[in-house]
């Protein structure tokens, strides 16, 4: 019909809008939208009801940046769909805005937490995915302790402590045993060559005791003692066996030498070796002591020990005051950090 009035090309439009989504044809429905939203023979009213499936089309088509430009119209406006308010930094991400994306789900993470709610961890995994793209690591860290803490998930542990483990001044080699210890903890698996490799570590530490329990595990579940590092393996084992025997043999003499020592070096150390066969009680006395008496080569990383020595012994709030108290710039404050967040998380194993 020729000569049609703007309100009656208003109407069609809007009616062949809906059609055109009707049949699936979105590319078409979204632009035939875009021309009755800016209309202003639109109501208010109706604006509101029409960005729900404007953005739809939006989606349907992969047109995401349109489909975000009209969600920021959409809120501007006063639309409050919590539907749509969750989709809106997704659409924010798929453009590239990742610093938008970020405020927009750090906004949400921030309303659940004020509820005194967890974040659902899609929403907390989205947010770490554009920190992680933006580069900014204390933020993703943060999140990914979120993500860990809150599912307990082996992944998010196994990703936390090895960004942890690469951050500058790390001392990687010197707590390379520690770090295995807490992996363990949160369920995180070693393959054979890190098992053997802990095992080796602890044998090097004077942890006899320790070492030979990783190999009777490993042999036992048959991640040790096979393919060509097997005779290695068995030989790794025959040498922890006898070094565990002999020390403890030995344990009594001990005791009394390091308790007599003019610092407590020896107390710690014999107290974490202790600590590894089960026995407890003398364990967690002997580093008291030795923590006492002062003159530690390292008192930041005796802390950290006798941390682990009360998680062992099961006396978690024990352990969670001593890994409070281990500083260390060197990483042992980064790892006494993790255990206190994993021991305080509903999701410990």
């Amino acid at each position: 019909m020729p000569n049609l009035s703007p309100y009656e090309q208003f109407i069609i439009r809007r009616m062949k809008s809906l059609a055109l989504f009707g049949t699936g044809d979105f590319a078409k429905a979204l632009t035939t939208f875009e021309l009755v939203l800016e209309s202003p023979l639109l109501s208010d009213a109706d604006r509101i009801q029409m960005f729900p499936a404007t953005i739809e089309a939006a989606i349907q088509s992969k047109q995401y940046a349109r489909g975000a430009y009209w969600l920021g119209i959409y809120f501007a406006a006063g639309g409050s769909d919590p539907k749509l308010r969750e989709l809106y930094p997704r659409l924010l991400a798929e453009t590239g805005d990742h610093a938008k994306a970020i405020r927009e789900y750090a906004a949400q993470v921030q309303a659940f937490e004020v509820k005194n709610e967890r974040a659902p961890e899609i929403l907390l995994l989205r947010l770490a995915q554009s920190q992680d793209t933006l580069k900014d690591m204390p933020a993703y860290i943060g999140t990914l302790e979120k993500l860990a803490t809150g599912t307990g998930k082996p992944e998010y542990w196994a990703e936390l402590i090895a960004r942890t483990g690469r951050r500058d001044g790390f001392a990687d080699e010197r707590l390379r045993l520690d770090v295995y210890r807490l992996r363990r903890a949160t369920g995180v698996p070693l393959d054979a060559g890190e098992l053997g490799d802990m095992a080796v570590r602890a044998q090097q530490a004077g942890l006899p005791a320790e070492a030979q329990a990783l190999l009777d595990e490993g042999f036992a579940s048959g991640l040790l003692g096979k393919d060509a590092n097997a005779a290695a393996d068995k030989k790794l084992l025959e040498t922890s066996t006898k070094a565990a025997a002999l020390d403890k043999a030995g344990l009594a003499d001990g005791e009394a030498s390091a308790l007599k020592a003019k610092d407590g070096n020896a107390a710690v150390n014999l107290g974490l070796a202790l600590s590894a066969t089960g026995a407890h009680e003398r364990a967690l006395a002997l580093m008291t002591q030795g923590l006492a008496k002062g003159g530690l080569r390292r008192p930041d990383d005796a802390m950290l020990h006798l941390g682990l020595a009360q998680w062992r012994a099961g006396k978690i709030d024990n352990a969670k005051a001593s890994f409070a108290a281990a500083k260390g710039a060197d990483g042992v404050g980064d790892l006494a950090r993790l255990w206190a967040l994993y021991l305080g998380s509903p999701a410990r194993k």
